[in-house]
């Protein structure tokens, strides 16, 4: 197995932006040696607790190359001490300093903020201090403590993410949306809640959720959510609305794919921008309100939508792209 090809793969495994090819390729080294996860396990833990400034993967990757061929140059060494070496270098991409571990493990220790943020056209998974599993969508982000203290485990969100919660009933996970919190025990739900959208929407796979709206008297208005069900609410009009999961709902989250079915190109503006960073510019108003069906796979790019889009449309639509914009009209 080419080492250059398996710790650059390790990087972005850990970083959460890894093809497929990339996690076979750790999977089946992780296999090779029982040493090797346990150094896994490790790198993944200082990543948990690394600074956000140093979750820049092209940086980290440049620091591993240059670390690497440092080491290369003592390859004479022994095999143990090269490969102690070579652990050194990924440790360094990894750790802001000794001192933020330092500083985990210290009794004494301030618990720091962290915050992670998804730029549009990418996503995320990674794991919180308790073990909760986190997929963070395009254009969120999230704030969570170092490590969970006192009677909650509370954490912010802006934007959409998926959770697969730690149960622990003496710890009641809690996320907070604006104004607004959604509050669980141990479970898998999804919260959706852009600061600019009308509507904070959850969906509830398994467990139980409390998703709570504040009041204009300093307190909260509580709803259950029933598992396999959805609670949307509209900011404009303070109505709640709640349906069954949609269809598709973990091949979004678990795959990439997004499923639509007879949306508005206007409604679907919003989601492209934020998956491949592309503006929908309308040159035709019609357009707006023409209802479409299919999926999008994250994976993909803006020209596979937008080539569906025109082979499935009676009427001929042409386009161009500038800029991170893309015109479309009827030809």
């Amino acid at each position: 197995m080419d080492n250059e090809k398996i710790w650059e793969s390790i990087t972005n495994k850990i970083t959460g932006e890894f093809n497929n090819a990339e996690n076979a390729s750790v999977e089946e080294w992780l296999l090779e040696d029982k040493q090797n996860k346990n150094v896994y396990d490790r790198l993944q833990q200082i990543w948990q607790y690394n600074s956000r400034d140093t979750h820049d993967n092209t940086s980290i990757y440049r620091k591993y190359l240059y670390r690497k061929k440092q080491f290369e140059k003592r390859k004479t060494e022994s095999p143990f001490v090269y490969y102690i070496l070579r652990v050194a270098g990924i440790l360094f991409l990894l750790m802001a300093s000794v001192l933020v571990i330092d500083n985990i493990f210290s009794p004494t220790r301030e618990i720091v903020y962290q915050e992670i943020s998804v730029p549009k056209g990418s996503r995320s998974t990674f794991n919180l201090p308790d073990g909760t599993k986190v997929w963070l969508s395009n254009n969120s982000s999230i704030k969570f403590p170092s490590e969970f203290i006192g009677r909650t485990r509370e954490l912010e969100v802006e934007g959409e993410a998926y959770f697969e919660v730690t149960h622990n009933p003496r710890k009641p996970f809690v996320v907070n949306i604006g104004e607004n919190r959604i509050r669980v025990l141990g479970t898998h739900f999804s919260v959706t809640a852009y600061p600019d959208d009308n509507e904070v929407r959850t969906d509830l796979v398994e467990g139980r959720i409390q998703f709570e709206i504040a009041n204009n008297k300093g307190g909260f208005h509580s709803y259950v959510v029933k598992p396999s069900h959805s609670l949307v609410w509209d900011k404009t009009t303070g109505k709640l609305y709640e349906s069954r999961v949609p269809d598709g709902f973990y091949d979004y989250w678990h795959k990439g794919i997004y499923q639509f079915r007879n949306e508005t190109m206007e409604d679907l503006a919003l989601k492209i921008d934020r998956i491949f960073n592309t503006q929908l510019v309308f040159e035709d108003d019609e357009l707006k309100q023409k209802r479409f069906s299919g999926t999008i796979s994250v994976n993909d790019n803006i020209f596979t939508f937008i080539e569906a889009i025109k082979s499935t449309s009676i009427e001929p639509i042409v386009y161009r792209y500038e800029k991170n914009k893309l015109y479309i009209k009827y030809k």
